[in-house]
Formats: C-alpha cells, structure tokens, sequence
C-alpha cells in the first residue's frame, strides 16, 4: 500500500464497505461460505481459510495453536488482500476467526469495518469438535474463543439450524441495511 493509502480514510477513498463475519472454530463459516456467494449479488466473499491447504500457507502450518504467533502477520496479509478489492469499490464480507478486543477499534487492523458474529450453541459446537477429532486443549480454546465473540461482538446471526441459504441470505441482507452502517462496531 502506498503512504497515503493508509491515512486517507476509506470512505474518503471510495472503498467499499468491509464487513467482517468472525467465528470460533466450528461456528459454521466454511459451510456457510458457498451459500454466501449463492447470495452475495455483487458483495465480494471471501474465508481466511481459503488461502491456506491443509492448514499450511505455503508448507507454513497456520491453522494449529501452535501457529499463533504468526497469526498477526497473517491477518496483515488479508487486510491488504480486502483492501485491494474495496478500493476498486467493492463491499467485502470476510469471514475469520474471533478477533482481539483491539482488532475491534477503528485502529486495529481491519480499519472502518463492521463486525458480526457467527455462533452455534456450545453443545453444538463440541459435538462438531468431536467430528474432527480435536486435542482436548484445542477444543477448549474454541470454547473459549466463543465465548470471547460473544462477550466482543453485539451483531450475531445464529447457525444452528439446517437453513444455511436463509441465514445466508440474511447475513447479506445485514451488509446491505443500515443497521451496519455508522459508528462501525466494537468502536
């Protein structure tokens, strides 16, 4: 990015709106993603997981415990990704992990964005942790990533039915209300 780009407000650049959908692990967003883009009509989708092959971005392990001190960098990575899609004026909808209390802020990494939850019930969830045969102390940290989204995020669309295409047409219909627009949440 060049100097200016990272002074200059979005807004005042013409970038398209960012809005972020995080989850904890086994809330749902690589599901839902195909029926996101069946219903984005213009919004750009994208998943954080979609850069990486089984769990590595370029043989660099990512999505494990272990990875988190690279986790930063790799948020810098997407946030540069987004913002060449929004300055061509594009609204964006990235889904990713649960973010910092500081990723939040207008400050953080993500900019001006605005923010949603995607969450399941607890029993939910560990009964899909089971399905992936998670270490006991993985599994506790996607616990405690929930409960971290739910203490961050106000907006929240739950995913604990089989109507994927309907939540996800509300999730789209979220981006486009104004009920997202203003003051971008967690600011």
């Amino acid at each position: 990015m060049r100097d200016h780009d990272m002074i200059t407000p979005p807004a005042a650049r013409g970038d398209g709106p960012l809005f972020l959908l995080a989850g904890a692990p086994c809330a749902g967003k690589t599901t839902l993603r195909p029926h996101l883009l069946r219903a984005a009509d213009g919004l750009v989708v994208m998943e954080m997981d979609e850069l990486l092959e089984e769990g590595k971005l370029i043989g660099v392990p990512i999505a494990e415990p272990q990875a988190a001190p690279i986790w930063p960098a790799y948020d810098r990575m997407w946030a540069r990704i987004v913002t060449m899609v929004r300055r061509a004026g594009h609204p964006v909808l990235l889904l990713l992990p649960i973010p910092d209390a500081g990723d939040l802020t207008p400050q953080g990494p993500w900019g001006e964005a605005h923010w949603a939850l995607l969450d399941c019930p607890d029993d939910e969830r560990m009964r899909r942790l089971a399905e992936r045969e998670w270490a006991a102390d993985w599994a506790e940290e996607a616990m405690a990533d929930a409960v971290q989204g739910r203490a961050l995020i106000s907006t929240v669309f739950h995913n604990g039915s089989d109507d994927l295409a309907g939540l996800a047409a509300r999730i789209v219909a979220w981006t486009r209300s104004g009920d997202c627009y203003g003051v971008p949440t967690g600011s």
